[in-house]
């Protein structure tokens, strides 16, 4: 097993999308499987009751020396979380997931919410679709060369003090925010470096790709 540093997770119900890191594991769950053939990934471990891909593809796997673990159809856990799961026990350092929203949506907020699974393991992480990059900022984040991409910021933790936004149309500066709040939706990137940063809570920042 390669070191596991930084692990891309690639999900079910994932599209194909640009990648601009280079990972020490690549864990697809399930139907995963497609994306990264698609993707011209190489797997190294395929995770999941495995009822989303078919015996053949699932037999390609195997001959390609990936490893499996498989689980029952009837299980607590779906595919993607046990392959976060699988992730976080091996030492990964940063989760980059690869999912999508043109999925149920229970399963793509189950999705979107395994960031807070991983951010309470204290380790960082994002979601990628063909659209969004999504993380979870705990104090700052600095934005390089985004300049023109949409950005928005979801108050999860009650109450964001102190919330300072630069380098973007729509700057704040020592700002109380509070989760249902829309202030900080739909700004825009205008610097080639913006930055958020705040004393207390913790936000979801939505970039637009």
């Amino acid at each position: 097993m390669p070191s596991n540093k930084k692990t891309l997770i690639i999900l079910s119900e994932s599209e194909p999308c640009h990648l601009e890191d280079s990972f020490d594991l690549i864990l697809a769950s399930d139907g995963g499987y497609r994306t990264a053939k698609e993707m011209d990934l190489v797997i190294d471990v395929l995770i999941g009751d495995f009822d989303s891909i078919t015996s053949e593809e699932l037999k390609e796997a195997k001959l390609k020396g990936i490893r499996i673990i498989s689980f029952p159809t009837e299980k607590d856990k779906t595919d993607g979380e046990l392959a976060v799961d699988y992730a976080i026990s091996l030492g990964s350092k940063e989760l980059v997931i690869l999912g999508s929203f043109k999925e149920e949506l229970d399963h793509a907020l189950g999705n979107l919410f395994l960031l807070f699974k991983v951010d309470k393991a204290g380790i960082s992480s994002k979601l990628l679709t063909q659209k969004y990059e999504i993380e979870i900022i705990n104090s700052e984040k600095e934005y390089l060369e985004k300049q023109g991409h949409e950005l928005s910021l979801i108050p999860v933790s009650g109450i964001v003090e102190d919330l300072n936004i630069e380098g973007s149309r729509y700057n704040l500066s020592n700002v109380k925010v509070e989760m249902g709040q829309t202030l900080t939706l739909r700004n825009v990137i205008i610097n080639k470096k913006a930055k958020v940063y705040f004393n207390k809570g913790k936000v979801l920042s939505i970039l637009k790709r």
